[in-house]
Parts: C-alpha cells; sequence; structure tokens
C-alpha cells in the first residue's frame, strides 16, 4: 500500500510513502478526535502520534535493509507506547461499558499469543544456543502487543455491533508485527511478508481508529 504514496506530486520522491501514509493516518485519528472529543479517540489520537513516530525511526530510509539496531529499538519502544494507549482505548470502552473483562474473546487472543510465544522461543532455540538482547525486547514487544490484542478482543467479544470489527483491526496490527519480528530475527526474506506488513498494518490502525 505504501508504494502508492511513494510519488505524491506535492512531496515527489523526498519522503518515502510508508511515513506519507502514516502521516495519513495520523491525520485521520486527529479529524476523528477533532468531530467527537471523546476520551476514547484522544487515546486513539496518541496511539497514531506514537506509531508515526516508531514509523519516522523504522523506515526514513526506503531500503528496510538500511534499519539500523537504533532505529529498531526507538522505533519499537514508540510503537509500545503506541500500542500501550490502544489498549487503555479499548479498556475504557470496556469500563464504560460495563462489560466483562475476562471472556471468550480475551481467551481466544490468550491462546494465540501462547502460541506465537511457543513458535518463536522453538525457532530462536532451533538457530542460537544463546537468546540475546534483542530477542529479549522483541518478545517483551510482542507480549505488549498481544496484551492489547487481548483486550481489544475482549471489547469486540463483548459489543455485538459493527464495531467488533475492531478485533481484525488487531489481528492484522498483530500479524504485521509478528512477520516484522520473523524478518528481523529469523532472516524471513519474502517479497510477499514484506508487501503483507505495509496492508496489514494500516489497514489495522484504520480500524483500531474507526471503531473507537
Amino acid at each position: 500500500m505504501n508504494r502508492f504514496f511513494d510519488n505524491m506530486p506535492l512531496i515527489g520522491n523526498k519522503i518515502p510513502g510508508k511515513i506519507t501514509l502514516s502521516f495519513l493516518m495520523l491525520l485521520y485519528a486527529t479529524i476523528l478526535f477533532a468531530i467527537s472529543g471523546s476520551i476514547d479517540r484522544r487515546f486513539c489520537l496518541i496511539a497514531m502520534l506514537f506509531s508515526f513516530v516508531g514509523d519516522i525511526a523504522l523506515n526514513h530510509t526506503r531500503e528496510h535493509e538500511k534499519q539500523s539496531i537504533r532505529d529498531f529499538v526507538i522505533g519499537g519502544l514508540a510503537f509500545i507506547v503506541g500500542h500501550i494507549f490502544y489498549c487503555i482505548t479499548y479498556y475504557t470502552k470496556i469500563q464504560i461499558a460495563g462489560f466483562k473483562t475476562f471472556n471468550q474473546g480475551s481467551i481466544f487472543a490468550i491462546v494465540i499469543l501462547i502460541m506465537i510465544s511457543i513458535v518463536m522461543f522453538l525457532k530462536n532455540a532451533s538457530m542460537s544456543k544463546t537468546i540475546d538482547k534483542l530477542f529479549l525486547f522483541g518478545f517483551l514487544y510482542l507480549w505488549i502487543t498481544g496484551i492489547n490484542y487481548i483486550t481489544i478482543l475482549s471489547y469486540a467479544h463483548s459489543v455485538k455491533s459493527v464495531e467488533s470489527l475492531a478485533a481484525l483491526g488487531g489481528l492484522m496490527f498483530l500479524a504485521s508485527d509478528v512477520i516484522i519480528g520473523f524478518e528481523k530475527f529469523f532472516k524471513l526474506k519474502s517479497p510477499i511478508a514484506r508487501e503483507l506488513v505495509w496492508w496489514l498494518y494500516p489497514l489495522g490502525q484504520i480500524l483500531l481508529i474507526t471503531m473507537a
């Protein structure tokens, strides 16, 4: 999806399409907050703002391979804050609506998170005898992302309306992060996977922002 924004007339080729797309998503979150002014829209705006900072850190060069460890950590930290604010958004909605936090939706999300965690640890063990600090950072990131997904799926299971599409948004966001993890830690090199990241990630965030 980002390639559609690589050569926008007013920007040319000066700014990578990934950052342009991320900025448009931030603008979308800003417009929704300006219209409603609600607390959940405010938290979504903050989440998208940190996601935008993360995108700048991770995608300031057009070539993904040139991303440094420093870029990866800074971007990851920014996205961690973004995930925390999305989690706060949907937890707030659960509390306001009086829903139960622990339900079939949250149980399903917990199972998914545990399965992904097991696969990652087994994969790392098959490739290396040690666990380096960067992998531990990535594992921490996975669990923060996962807790966000658990909260979103809990809300989506209870709401029984179009807002349940937030579950799809959370799953797409989680899937994009898992692909990035396999690229970074397990040397996954697949043009299809790289393309998927930039469809799953923006569409997932747009759904989360819209359904909040």
